[in-house]
């Protein structure tokens, strides 16, 4: 097969096969499973009660309207929301981390304290913690001089 056929092959095959968007983890007080076809994943950290839910959108994610989410500033995945209205007609308000990702089930659905630990982000935190700064001094005994 000439070069030409093969690349008019490979085209022809990428074509018929349809493209998904992500899939994502939903998790909230009503239900665990995956979500296919975003267009990006969700996280939603509530500060006060440390109550998490998961998802995700099919909407462009310049159209959440919920939260003012700062797309300019990416190098943050995770922003604090402040004077979020509760729902449930009090009028009280809160805090709440929106994070949004763009990978296949980059949601992973974590506690708060995880995520707290991570340094309020998504991504992948690789740094291991063996001992606890402040129990080193224990572990190696007294220094003298």
């Amino acid at each position: 097969m000439s070069r030409h056929h093969f690349f008019a092959f490979f085209l022809a095959i990428n074509m018929a096969v349809p493209v998904f968007g992500l899939s994502c983890n939903l998790v909230n007080d009503w239900t665990t499973s995956v979500v296919h076809d975003r267009k990006f994943c969700t996280a939603y950290y509530k500060t006060g009660a440390g109550i998490a839910s998961f998802g995700g959108s099919k909407a462009h994610p310049k159209d959440l309207t919920t939260f003012k989410y700062d797309f300019m500033n990416e190098a943050d995945d995770c922003q604090l929301q402040r004077g979020i209205k509760i729902p449930d007609g009090s009028g009280d308000t809160t805090a709440i981390w929106a994070c949004v990702c763009y990978e296949s089930n980059c949601n992973f659905p974590f506690s708060y304290e995880e995520f707290v630990r991570r340094g309020h982000t998504l991504r992948p935190s690789f740094i291991p913690s063996v001992i606890p700064a402040d129990d080193s001094i224990r572990h190696h005994g007294s220094i003298t001089v």
